[in-house]
């Protein structure tokens, strides 16, 4: 195998989250266009078995353990392809490699990412769900590197570019397309909660209930609540009044999960990471 020039070889990952709103695609046409080519790659189709070893930066200095375990919720939605990426710019300063491609991805966050930028202008959920990870330095790629490829550091892409696509095109024809941000998701799970409680509104409280434009709107939810029989206590008013918010009160969705079972209702993987993640992580909210 030819020797790995760290300082201008990252290591890429697209994780979940990307494969299932099919962002492989639009993600690999900006490296490409910022002189990032991938060479080595792999798939992987369970947790992989040295994640703690990856996060334990965060693990023991950023995150309480709490939060770690929602990378847990992200890697069971399914496979995650890692890439090493050459920088393969003739005009690339000596170094730069780790520091273009920090700069090409975006902030974790988001919401605080720059147009431009990966994480912004293909919409990131939040910091948990936000497309891509790429290492901060040569020596994180080394060490990241033999966490997510083992030894071997992966397969060479002897296929050139065309193979790296024809594996992308297979991982996401099995993946039906995953559009909902966050707003979709918290529109979609208020709809069907006041869909499954309709019959129970008083015809004022009908009349009252918002259409789907207004369900995202901060405080409609507790004002739905308001409108049940029985109010607070109604089985779906917590649920139904959270904003999925960190600065809002937070909700346990395993057991709002079976109270919604009631009502022939359920969260699907999607709704259940970006609901979760987003009580921790701020998402990024439509305009």
């Amino acid at each position: 195998m030819t020797a790995i020039e760290w300082h201008r070889t990252v290591l890429f990952l697209l994780p979940p989250d990307a494969l299932e709103r099919h962002l492989c695609g639009p993600v690999l046409d900006m490296l490409e266009e910022n002189g990032f080519s991938p060479v080595r790659y792999d798939v992987l189709w369970h947790r992989p078995p040295n994640q703690d070893a990856f996060q334990e930066r965060n693990i023991t200095s950023v995150w309480k353990a709490y939060f770690y375990r929602q990378v847990d919720l992200v890697f069971d939605l399914g496979p995650t392809l890692a890439l090493l990426v050459e920088d393969r710019r003739a005009d690339a300063a000596p170094g730069t490699s780790h520091t273009r491609l920090r700069a090409l991805k975006g902030a974790s966050d988001p919401a605080e990412a720059a147009p431009g930028t990966i994480r912004r202008d293909l919409r990131g959920i939040n910091v948990m769900l936000d497309i891509v990870h790429s290492s901060d330095s040569p020596e994180d790629s080394r060490h990241e590197a033999e966490v997510f490829f083992g030894p071997g550091l992966g397969r060479p892409l002897d296929g050139g570019p065309a193979e790296l696509r024809d594996l992308v095109a297979l991982l996401e024809a099995g993946i039906p397309r995953e559009t909902r941000e966050y707003d979709d998701v918290l529109t979609g799970l208020r709809a069907k909660l006041v869909a499954a409680v309709w019959n129970e509104l008083t015809p004022e409280g009908r009349k009252l209930a918002p259409g789907l434009t207004g369900l995202t709107r901060p405080g409609v939810g507790a004002e739905l609540a308001a409108l049940l029989p029985g109010g607070t206590a109604h089985p779906l008013a917590e649920l139904l009044s959270c904003e999925f918010l960190p600065d809002h009160p937070k909700i346990d969705l395993r057991r709002a999960a079976a109270r919604m079972a009631v009502y022939g209702l359920t969260l699907d993987r999607w709704e259940n990471v970006v609901l979760q993640t987003s009580m921790i992580f701020p998402p990024l909210r439509r305009d």
